[in-house]
């Protein structure tokens, strides 16, 4: 049972603190292209970004999070400070050594708290881009030097009324100050808004769709739109898998490409574990 449908049929307990609580009490967004999932995708692009021309890749993304520690709260209004990291690869098919393009690492420590099925998110974030020693090799590429470190605050909001309800919607909309960003070497700001539409609640082989729109301050590409539809599927050990198809428009969403713009199409398995 999720922690939303939790909170709306049980009654508010008081709650000590407690190391490690149910996991879910960190949340993640569906669509957003580096929240922390697990998952592995065929992708193509259209322009691409890597100077292999339009054509197949592959992604790949390991992640883990976890909820530490529950500060306080009730058992389904928790205050709770997690842990969470991922790394994001691209792999072009283009050639038969199917060389690495790209490699994003993400790391944050999350602080969320939960009121009534809604949620508000603290967190320190760092993301880092890396470029493949082939791609360098092949074209003669310079790396570039990419990273954002800084403060994420995000409010997730359930509506109560209306078509909004009905098809179990959930509304988003947040802001990164990335104080110690590279390669612009000030501070840099990011806002992202965007809509989650769940009216199963996760029930498995029912379906889901995510849209979300971000906006990096300086960005001469717009902003990037991603959206992502897709079915859950039976959970693995405990925690939910899904079959997506995923729309990216915009600029990409590699950190040594993010100057360009990219439209992606994905197909493949995510994984919150």
């Amino acid at each position: 049972m999720s922690l939303v449908l939790a909170t709306a049929m049980t009654p508010a307990v008081c709650a000590s603190p407690r190391l490690f609580p149910p996991r879910e009490t960190v949340p993640a967004l569906l669509a957003a292209p580096r929240e922390a999932v697990t998952k592995s995708q065929l992708v193509y692009a259209n322009p691409n970004p890597a100077a292999y021309g339009p054509g197949p890749a592959g992604e790949v993304a390991v992640s883990v999070t976890a909820a530490v520690v529950r500060l306080g709260g009730d058992l389904l209004n928790p205050l709770v400070i997690g842990l969470e990291g991922a790394t994001f690869a691209r792999f072009s098919f283009a050639v038969v050594t199917r060389e690495l393009v790209n490699t994003d690492w993400v790391f944050g420590v999350p602080v969320v708290w939960w009121h009534n099925g809604h949620w508000l998110r603290f967190r320190y974030y760092h993301t880092s881009s890396h470029l493949g020693d082939e791609y360098q090799q092949r074209f003669g590429t310079e790396a570039l030097n990419f990273s954002r470190d800084g403060i994420d605050l995000t409010a997730y909001l359930r509506p109560s009324t209306g078509w909004l309800e009905r098809w179990g919607a959930g509304v988003y909309v947040g802001t990164l100050w990335s104080l110690n960003s590279h390669p612009e070497e000030k501070v840099v700001r990011r806002v992202r808004a965007g809509l989650e539409i769940d009216p199963y609640g996760g029930e498995r082989w029912k379906p889901y769709g995510a849209v979300d729109v971000e906006l990096e301050e300086g960005s001469r590409r717009g902003a990037r739109v991603t959206g992502q539809l897709g079915i859950w599927l039976p959970q693995v050990e405990g925690r939910p898998l899904r079959l997506a198809v995923e729309l990216l428009q915009g600029p990409s969403a590699m950190g040594q490409f993010s100057t360009k713009s990219t439209r992606r199409m994905a197909v493949g398995l995510l994984w919150n574990p």
